[in-house]
């Protein structure tokens, strides 16, 4: 599901967007007949939309099926009840803030860059199906007198559920909580983005990346975009009257420091996890996952690899996601202030692949995409110790798993 929301996100912004790099190059607004564009721009959002941006609903009913099934419990029917909870909170949270009688269903809740309190919601509702519910074997056939004995073993523990979801969902209406509501965020990505400072860039840095790793992808998300803020436009003036950047009034602005450098449009994490993975990983299911992943990822489209492989919640890749963005940032502003390469001041199309950002942003300086080609080589080195960390883990629970369905015939 994720993979198929990625390749339409790569339409979405790297096609039908006339901000786009692609659009831009082969000229579409007059090479492309309207119908035509109309028709992909509707679809590839309409697709983006029922994937990434309801995403929330796939991700607590699997994690409610899951946690069930886990105690041996009846995983299909705490899947239902965990969709009604999280739909329900998302629901009033949307009425509340819009304080009218139409909300807007597609809450912020449910997006994919809010993942982390729709597999909490999932992860509780399975608990309540362990301690409330019946023991369930399945079965190879089902006809309606045990589907609704099912149902009828599978109804307390539902009711309870859905009671939780409703004292949730009035809490949110009645004290306006504004749950992963951008105004929490402006303030980290307002600091880092207009911030000179290289301490506090690299700090909000790796708070942001702890905040993706950890499934709230909002602040990240916010920082792949270029900024127009007055720190931005007066490098962009500085560079356009002088004819060149390197003595801007801001040399390591944040926004281009973490856009540029940093997570380079999420080619430092995911697209060096890529390439590692499918030079040195012999497990074909997590090869075929970065394989189907590697064009969007490319285009800066991360969220099929991040689910899929997972980088969500993974302990692994903790360290990694804090720590790479941070040392491609404390390195480059070495080289900026050696004079090496060239700050990153004007905007970059949307779409563009995370190793051209710096490229273009410093108006085809190619000492800085030289430098940044061996920034990209550094974090693909960095994270081969990594994919070799998980190698060992998967091989040792396949040993695991192995044993254990040995006993249990």
């Amino acid at each position: 599901m994720a993979t198929i929301g990625a390749y339409f996100q790569l339409l979405k912004d790297g096609i039908f967007s006339p901000d786009s790099l692609i659009y831009n190059i082969f000229n579409f607004d007059y090479t492309m007949p309207d119908v035509f564009w109309n028709a992909g721009n509707a679809v590839s959002a309409g697709m983006v939309k029922v994937t990434f941006g309801i995403f929330g609903i796939y991700a607590a009913y699997f994690s409610a099926v899951y946690t069930a099934r886990l105690y041996k419990k009846d995983s299909t029917m705490a899947g239902i009840a965990s969709v009604i909870v999280i739909t329900f909170c998302s629901y009033l949270s949307e009425f509340s803030r819009s304080n009218s009688m139409q909300a807007n269903f597609y809450s912020r809740i449910l997006s994919i860059n809010g993942i982390l309190l729709a597999l909490c919601v999932g992860y509780i509702v399975g608990q309540v199906f362990h301690f409330l519910g019946k023991n369930y074997v399945p079965s190879r056939t089902e006809h309606v007198l045990r589907i609704q004995h099912r149902a009828w073993n599978a109804l307390l523990p539902t009711i309870a559920s859905v009671a939780l979801g409703l004292v949730l969902g009035v809490i949110i209406y009645l004290f306006k909580i504004r749950l992963l509501d951008t105004y929490y965020f402006k303030s980290i990505i307002s600091s880092l983005e207009n911030s000179n400072n290289l301490l506090i860039i690299i700090l909000l840095t790796m708070l942001t990346s702890f905040l993706w790793w950890g499934g709230i992808g909002y602040p990240l998300t916010s920082l792949t975009t270029s900024t127009n803020s007055g720190a931005a436009l007066a490098n962009m003036n500085y560079a356009l009257r002088h004819g060149n950047a390197q003595d801007v009034p801001y040399k390591y602005l944040g926004s281009s420091m973490v856009h540029s450098y940093g997570i380079m449009g999420d080619a430092s994490i995911v697209l060096a996890l890529t390439v590692v993975i499918l030079i040195y990983t012999h497990n074909r299911e997590i090869e075929a996952v970065a394989k189907a992943n590697l064009l969007p990822v490319a285009f800066g489209s991360p969220n099929g690899l991040f689910i899929g492989l997972p980088i969500l919640l993974n302990p692994i890749y903790l360290l990694p996601c804090l720590l790479i963005p941070a040392l491609n940032e404390l390195i480059a502003a070495g080289a900026i202030s050696l004079r090496l390469i060239s700050p990153s001041v004007y905007p970059v199309l949307s779409g563009t692949p995370g190793i051209l950002i710096s490229f273009f942003g410093s108006n085809g300086n190619w000492p800085t995409f030289i430098f940044t080609l061996l920034l990209f080589t550094l974090d693909v080195v960095l994270m081969i110790p990594v994919i070799q960390i998980g190698q060992r883990i998967a091989e040792k629970l396949t040993v695991y798993d192995e044993e254990e369905d040995r006993y249990a015939k």
